[in-house]
This record gives C-alpha cells, structure tokens and sequence, in this order.
C-alpha cells in the first residue's frame, strides 16, 4: 500500500514531496508515474489569485491512502473526486474544509483516480465571498470557526468544469485564465448551491464575534486529547467566560449539536480514521480514545457507524 502523510499549506511543497515518494519523471510542473508504481501525472498548477491546485489522473498498481493531517494555517481545501474501478463504475464528489479537519482518503488498486485539490486562503475566500450577495450568511454559516467539512455528490457541470481544467495544457497566459475562470466557476458553483441549501432554514446566531472565539477555545480543548474525558459544561462555561446555558445554547446553534455529542462525533471519527490505516489494533484505538474496556469502544463505535469496528477492519 502507498501511503501519502502531509499537512503542506503550500502545494508547490506537496509537489515535490509526491515527486520524491514516486519517483515522478518531471517536466514543465507536471510528473509522471513510471511503471513499477502505475501510470498517468500529477500536475502542479499556480494561479495569480493566489490559489494552488495539485491535479491527480492516474491508475496505481497498489492501494493508496491519503492521509492529510490537520493544521492550524488559515487556508480552506476544496476536493473534487471521481474515482473509476475496472469495471468502470464511479464514485464522485466534492469535499470542502479547513486546514484544522484532518482527512483519509483510500482507493483501491488499479482504480482510476481523478481528484483535483484547490487550496486558498481564509481571508481571501472571505474577501470574495463579502462582495457577493448574501456573502455574510455564507461566512457566518459556512466558514464558522471551528471543524469545517461539507460534501456533496458532483453533478454533470461540475465534472464537465474538473475535466476542463485536466485537459487544458497550462503553459500559455491565455491557458492559465482559462483554468482560472474554471476554478472560480467551480467556486461559485458550490457556494451558491450550499447558500441555497441553508437559506430556508437560516437563523440568525445570537453570539457576538468575542462569543464566537471563546467558543473556539471550547471546541479546541473537548477535540485535543480524546485519551482523557473532557471538561464538563461548568468547567467550559467558566472557560468561555459565560453561563452553562447561554454556552450550552450558542454551542448548539453553532456546531448544530450539543458539546457532547459533537465531542463524541469527532472522537468516534477519529477512532475510524486510525482503523482505516490499518497501522493500529482495535486494542490501540480503544486505549488512544480513552476507552479502558475494547468492549466499551466497540459498542460506542456500533451505534455511531452501525458496524463494529472488526467488521470495518475486515
């Protein structure tokens, strides 16, 4: 199996460790797989506005993972995914989050894998997003701080908009803005679909931006250790510098459930992550999530995946 570990908030770094790590013949930014691991690139492309693609279209003779670990660089990640086996059924996707989510991907060997990273700053998605109509509903909803991640199924356009950019050679000017205008239509795309998916149901959050920080710290200290229990509300609340209910309603409002299900949620999550990479027992996961009886991880993770843990590893 090939394992591919980075945090980079600068692709052209991630690009030269993936050239290292496959060996990739390179030329003009795009490298190219040799045989002995599979075929097809990996291309780096820069644009003016400050955004960074690393595009993937190959098959790999072996399975591979990609693990992206979180960080704390103000940069949002935009994934864009189809994925073909030998029988040529697919799987696509779009995947949108902060540098602060950590991820695994994994797709099986011989599946042709066409995935499509963008990365841009925070605040120039912000800057962008405050011209637009309805830009602070965006940013108070979707760009909370906090553990970001949103998905949605690729329709037609956002493929026809993915192989526009695989197919366009980027040596010319005149090809770098075309690859740019599809980026941005990629961009534009998605905000206005998610804004349409919370507008019926958008109401306004009552906590002010110095509510809002203290309620990162909150979210930073139940997510940063799952090996020891949490502190309670009374212990958050003094912490946030506010009553239990007023934490316990803003947390709510913002997370879109209570302080400990949305630490159960990523502990579980977590849990799944370690398993997926095959490098950890159910033993060692059970001990790194503060579990002291296997029993009681299996059945927390049960009721939470609907599989148990054994079933997930086989």
């Amino acid at each position: 199996m090939i394992k591919i570990e980075y945090s980079n908030t600068n692709y052209n770094n991630l690009f030269r460790y993936l050239t290292k790590l496959l060996h990739l013949k390179v030329k003009d930014n795009t490298g190219t797989l040799p045989s002995s691991i599979g075929e097809g690139t990996i291309q780096l492309i820069n644009l003016q506005n400050g955004i960074q693609i690393i595009l993937f279209d190959h098959v790999l003779n072996e399975d591979i993972i990609f693990h992206r670990k979180k960080t704390n660089q103000n940069f949002y990640i935009m994934r864009v995914d189809e994925a073909a086996d030998q029988n040529e059924n697919s799987k696509t996707a779009l995947f949108f989050s902060d540098a602060g989510t950590e991820w695994y991907y994994m797709a099986p060997a011989k599946t042709r894998l066409r995935t499509m990273h963008l990365l841009f700053a925070k605040n120039w998605l912000q800057e962008l997003l405050m011209n637009e109509p309805k830009g602070e509903v965006l940013i108070t909803n979707a760009l909370l701080p906090g553990t970001l991640y949103h998905y949605e199924i690729l329709d037609s356009e956002y493929k026809r908009l993915m192989n526009h950019i695989i197919q366009r050679q980027k040596e010319s000017a005149f090809e770098q803005l075309i690859i740019q205008n599809s980026v941005m239509l990629i961009i534009e795309r998605f905000f206005t679909r998610y804004y349409k998916k919370i507008s019926e149901e958008y109401k306004p959050i009552r906590a002010s931006a110095d509510e809002l920080q203290r309620l990162k710290t909150v979210e930073s200290e139940i997510l940063k250790d799952f090996s020891y229990t949490p502190p309670n509300i009374n212990q958050l609340s003094r912490m946030a510098a506010m009553s239990p209910s007023k934490l316990k309603l803003i947390f709510k409002e913002v997370f879109g459930m209570p302080v400990y299900q949305y630490y159960q949620k990523h502990r579980m999550q977590k849990g799944k992550a370690m398993l997926i990479t095959q490098k950890y027992s159910i033993k060692q996961v059970a001990a790194e999530l503060g579990y002291t009886h296997v029993k009681d991880f299996s059945k927390a993770f049960q009721k939470h995946f609907d599989q148990f843990p054994d079933e997930l590893i086989n």
